[in-house]
């Protein structure tokens, strides 16, 4: 790779990082107001949280598909990253979903 494609390497996973990270942050704070007992707000963040992965999702497929397609996927620290902070989002997101659906019941 030469050092442009590096970069464009690099800004697709930060793409990954930046997309699922939101999520995250999007489904924690969708925990906090479900804690609160403000379910509508709660729902609105768990939707914002849900576009931002699917934003971070579509990516993530785009590098599947340049692997599959016999395309040289770099290994990196960076790589790692993006795709465990993917993983971490869909499991944060999951949880608060379960979470909101079980603080309903109980109120």
């Amino acid at each position: 790779m030469n050092d442009n494609q590096d970069l464009n390497w690099e800004q697709t996973l930060f793409n990954i990082i930046l997309h699922a990270g939101n999520a995250r942050s999007k489904a924690l704070a969708a925990a906090e107001k479900a804690e609160e007992g403000s379910y509508e707000e709660a729902e609105a963040l768990l939707i914002e949280a849900e576009t931002e992965q699917v934003e971070a999702h579509k990516v993530n497929a785009k590098i599947i598909q340049m692997e599959a397609g016999g395309g040289q996927v770099p290994f990196s620290v960076l790589l790692i990253h993006s795709m465990d902070l993917l993983v971490l989002s869909w499991a944060e997101i999951d949880h608060t979903r379960q979470m909101i659906s079980l603080l309903k019941r109980v109120s």
